[in-house]
């Protein structure tokens, strides 16, 4: 960890600054970030998909389902999981920036 310091400060003074700061030897500052700043609207959902979906009524209601002789349960497992793939997909592809690691060299 301490030889990423010097890939990421700009000047040699920044680096050493950095560094007893990851030793402790500074006093902390305050941070701006709160837990709010992290719950952001893609988190809550994600959160809120994720209870719903690990509840027992998902494979009681499959259960019924098949009992009713309908045999539609595979289609809509198949077409949530495909429209989970292509959700997938999109968010992934929407944040795709990645700077080139070496740009300052």
């Amino acid at each position: 960890m301490v030889g990423w310091v010097f890939f990421r400060a700009e000047t040699l003074p920044g680096a050493i600054a950095f560094l007893k700061a990851m030793a402790g030897l500074t006093p902390a500052s305050p941070t701006p970030y709160t837990v709010a700043w992290y719950l952001t609207p893609e988190l809550w959902l994600a959160l809120a998909a994720g209870a719903v979906g690990s509840a027992p009524w998902v494979p009681a209601l499959a259960a019924r389902l098949e009992n009713a002789n309908v045999g539609i349960v595979p289609l809509l497992s198949t077409g949530a999981l495909t429209a989970l793939l292509a959700l997938s997909i999109m968010s992934m592809a929407a944040r795709t920036y990645n700077p080139f690691i070496y740009f300052r060299f």
